[in-house]
């Protein structure tokens, strides 16, 4: 009588068309509820239009992650960028600043004490 099917087909939607004001877990939309039904409805689609409007977007940035994904992260863009980063110039080290003495960078100015 009580397996999931019957919980999530029945059950839950009865809860969710027809709440109970009288006994409620949330005291304004009950309050909301039993005084202004409209206002209440009003409400309720507004959010669960937030709802689905924040979902749709995260749908679209996976879309767009996996697209880009499928576009530039395949096996052959990751060796081909990986054989260009082999080409460039080494990068500098934090050792390679205290070999030349002329290009030593001075003071701008002293510090009054």
């Amino acid at each position: 009588m009580y397996d999931m099917v019957n919980i999530f087909e029945v059950f839950l939607p009865q809860l969710l068309r027809y709440p109970n004001p009288t006994d409620p877990l949330n005291g304004e939309a009950a309050a909301m509820l039993m005084k202004d039904p409209k206002a209440y409805d009003v409400k309720v689609k507004g959010r669960v239009d937030r709802k689905i409007q924040d979902h749709w977007q995260d749908i679209r940035a996976n879309y767009v992650t996996a697209e880009y994904v499928a576009k530039y992260a395949t096996k052959e863009q990751v060796d081909e960028a990986g054989e260009q980063s082999d080409d460039s110039d080494e990068m500098s080290s934090v050792g390679s600043y205290g070999d030349d003495d002329e290009d030593e960078v001075q003071p701008a100015g002293t510090m009054e004490v």
